[in-house]
């Protein structure tokens, strides 16, 4: 699998004073957590698939005296639940309330929950430091990559902006981080790319920008300049990122397509999310293709705008969620087809309703969420459904997903999807990273094909 630096880690690592040592732990990669060590606070980022393992980490050096602090995407949503396995609970993004954190630990006065954002406080039961604006991101420390080991890591990570217009149904990034998109200066960013390896990941929402948003001209402007100057840096770095097709329909965002392309972008994922106007709809997902309306979803455009992509020698990775009411087993297939035909590396995942996101609300509300799932089902990796849906049984969703993904990454077609990057790209390195980025793919979903099928 393709992994980066976490850049949550390494950016909190740069803002604590250098009176305080730092060791950071990135259990994805291996690493092993000291509980022997002689530390006096532990953080956790906590997302929802490894909230049961965060918890009980958390748990076990609280357990011999420690404090510990919580925060992350799930603390966002849970943050009471949370709190029974913490000192102080942090919900919001890091850079305000870390400093303050960290000064209120050395003079042992933690408050329960610290917050930034402009969030409701009055339900959290405790005392609540809160920052009511979301931070700038202007001025920021250059993150701590030092602390990692570079070599284990297959590329670099880094972020531009932050915020997300789009509500889609499935997704809590907007209510984490706003809906105004907020920038890092140019010229930070810039300098910053400059210390990186060949090979980087932005974990921007969109790293085309919005430009269909024609009363706000600065936030194409905004790329327009970015991608310039990233263009000039020597020597090039290829970097990839998340970004949504509909830039090709709009004057500024074929520009932006462009000067990204020139900057070094090789490969984008895409959330397309759905192949029919129903799971558009009932996703949210047409928003952020910027349709006016999920009944004019188009899939011929679609396909259009993936080849136009593609033909700037960009690698697009499709993301796709099945499983809105009207899916049947075979949109499974007939999404893998799509895929096929547009030579475009397939992400087909079953509806995993993440806490915090407004399908979530809804499914408990209809008692649709099985309960019985703990957090660590809710990976969306397709070897757990967690939701009643109304056609489609468990084990024929988790069999279909797990077959799909199966034949997805059949040599076959690798092989065919990493000719077609080839001959589009202006770089062989892009087509050879293509490659041995699926063949580790393949080895991951043969892994689930067989533990479904040794369940079933």
């Amino acid at each position: 699998m393709v992994s980066g630096m976490p850049p949550s880690l390494i950016l909190l690592a740069a803002l604590t004073p250098d009176k305080h040592e730092v060791t950071l732990v990135d259990m994805f990669m291996g690493d092993q957590v000291d509980y022997e060590s002689e530390v006096d606070l532990v953080a956790i980022t906590v997302r929802t698939p490894l909230a049961v393992a965060a918890y009980e980490i958390a748990d076990e050096f609280l357990r011999r005296g420690k404090k510990v602090i919580l925060g992350g995407p799930h603390t966002f949503t849970l943050p009471e639940e949370a709190k029974s396995h913490a000192s102080a609970v942090a919900i919001g993004e890091g850079e305000e309330l870390w400093p303050v954190i960290l000064k209120d630990a050395e003079q042992d006065r933690l408050k329960d929950f610290y917050v930034c954002g402009p969030y409701p406080v009055e339900g959290l039961r405790g005392s609540v430091y809160h920052e009511r604006e979301r931070p700038s991101l202007a001025g920021l420390p250059m993150m701590r990559r030092d602390l990692l080991p570079k070599k284990r890591y297959f590329m670099d990570s880094m972020f531009t902006t932050r915020g997300c217009p789009n509500h889609c149904r499935f997704c809590p990034v907007t209510d984490i981080f706003g809906s105004r998109i907020r920038h890092r200066p140019i010229d930070e960013v810039v300098a910053e790319v400059a210390t990186l390896g060949r090979l980087y990941f932005n974990v921007d929402d969109s790293v085309f920008g919005h430009p269909q948003m024609k009363d706000r001209p600065e936030e194409n402007q905004y790329y327009l300049d970015l991608y310039k100057e990233l263009a000039g840096l020597r020597p090039k770095r290829l970097w990839g990122g998340a970004g949504g097709l509909s830039a090709v329909n709009y004057k500024d965002g074929r520009r932006i397509l462009e000067l990204a392309a020139e900057s070094g972008l090789s490969a984008v994922a895409a959330g397309l999310e759905s192949i029919s106007s129903k799971g558009q709809k009932q996703s949210g997902a047409w928003r952020k293709l910027h349709y006016t309306s999920p009944d004019t979803f188009n899939l011929r455009q679609m396909k259009e705008s993936i080849r136009t992509i593609q033909d700037l020698g960009i690698v697009i990775m499709g993301f796709f969620i099945v499983g809105w009411d009207e899916d049947t087993v075979e949109t499974y297939y007939r999404t893998l087809d799509f895929c096929d035909e547009c030579n475009i590396i397939p992400f087909i995942f079953t509806l995993t309703p993440m806490p915090g996101s407004q399908i979530y609300r809804e499914y408990r509300e209809q008692e649709r969420i099985f309960t019985d799932h703990p957090w660590d089902h809710y990976g969306g990796g397709g070897d757990y459904v967690v939701f009643k849906h109304p056609l489609m049984p468990e084990n024929e969703m988790l069999k279909a997903n797990a077959e799909v993904m199966k034949r997805g990454y059949s040599m076959g077609r690798i092989i065919k999807r990493t000719l077609h990057a080839v001959t589009h790209s202006f770089s062989l390195y892009v087509g050879t990273t293509s490659y041995f980025t699926q063949l580790g793919l393949r080895k991951v979903y043969r892994q689930l094909y067989d533990q479904i099928q040794a369940r079933s």
